[in-house]
Order: structure tokens, then sequence, then C-alpha cells
């Protein structure tokens, strides 16, 4: 609910979710996200590579704060690697949000792919959420960090970041991505010290 909450686009007008708040316009990308929520040492490694390209040092810093919590080893969810990458199933976490009316699946009438709609009973769940649990608020803060990062990029754009570490990309079928926290912190140190 976090990332369509937080990393979602705004949602166009449409006869089919007339009232969506926001949406995540295709499967793979809400899986891409959904891994860099479950694995922040991958997302830092991603945020460090956007850093090299571009130079903006709020990418760096962000990579560092992910690193330098204990957050890589205490929010890791691992995932499995399949052909096109990390995946898993949506259907579980998604039912609850669709039953009780807080997002809705439909289908692009184009290309067919699904999309993912927030809708205004799940946005006020989510304000909710943030302001009774203290916890609800690291999947806010993270999930809008992700969807800043992910924004006018395709699910085809954000795996290709992913496959840019050999861990990512040498896991084989079925096989759990491994993490690569201290691997990060290592270059943060090297980046860090070429600055200086």
């Amino acid at each position: 609910m976090f990332i369509l909450a937080k990393a979602g686009e705004s949602a166009p007008v449409t006869p089919a979710v007339p009232a969506a708040v926001s949406v995540v316009t295709s499967e793979k990308k809400l899986q891409k996200m959904d891994f860099w929520i479950r694995n922040p040492d991958h997302f830092a490694y991603a945020l460090i590579e956007a850093y090299i390209e571009n130079g903006d040092a709020d990418l760096l810093a962000s990579a560092k704060a992910i690193v330098d919590s204990e957050e890589p080893e205490i929010r890791r969810d691992a995932m499995l690697k399949y052909f096109y990458g990390a995946y898993e199933p949506l259907d579980t976490a998604l039912a609850p949000l669709f039953s009780y009316g807080l997002a809705c699946m439909r289908r692009n009438p184009e290309t067919k792919q699904r999309m993912y709609f927030l809708l205004p009973k799940g946005l006020d769940v989510t304000k909710r959420l943030e302001t009774e649990l203290p916890e609800a608020q690291w999947y806010s803060e993270r999930a809008m960090l992700i969807g800043t990062f992910s924004q006018g990029k395709s699910g085809d754009q954000l795996a290709k970041w992913q496959y840019r570490h050999p861990t990512y990309a040498g896991a084989r079928n079925g096989e759990t991505i491994a993490c690569i926290a201290e691997e990060v912190r290592e270059r943060i140190v090297k980046l860090e010290a070429a600055c200086e």
C-alpha cells in the first residue's frame, strides 16, 4: 500500500477507475520497487550508481544513510531470482487491499499491462497508519525515496538498474538474491575518500 501511495504516479482520470489517487503502471515496475523496499542494500547500490552517473551528492548521502543504519539487515526480506529478475507473486499481498477497497487492478486497454491503483480509502488508511504506527514511517519514507528514483522509468528500466550488480545478475533461477550490504558500505567509504 505504501508503494502505491508514495511511489505511484498521479492517476489519470479514467472511466475504469474514476476516483483513483495514484497508479503504478505495470506489474513489473511494482515488482522492482517491492524488491528495493525489501532489499535496502540493493537500492543503496542503485543510488550509488546514479550518483556516479550524475554527481548528485544527495544520492550518495541517501545510500550512506541506508547502509550506515542496520536497515539492510533488519529490513531485509529476501527474494528469489527467476528468469527475469526478483519475483514473488503479488496476489497474497494485494488481496487484502483489493478486498477492503483500498486499491484495485485494471489492465491497460492498449498494452494489456496490469495497472495498480490506490483508491481514496487506501490513501486514508495510509495516512492513518503513518500517524498511529511509528513503524509505518519507515515504509512511507522508503517508498517515497524509491518513487522519486523510479519516476519516469519503466519496469524494464528499473530491471536494468537491478541487473547492474553482479550478485543480482548472477543469481540462478530459483536462488535467493544475496545481501550486498558490506560491499556497498566499502564502496561508499572509497567514494567518500576519493572526494576528500
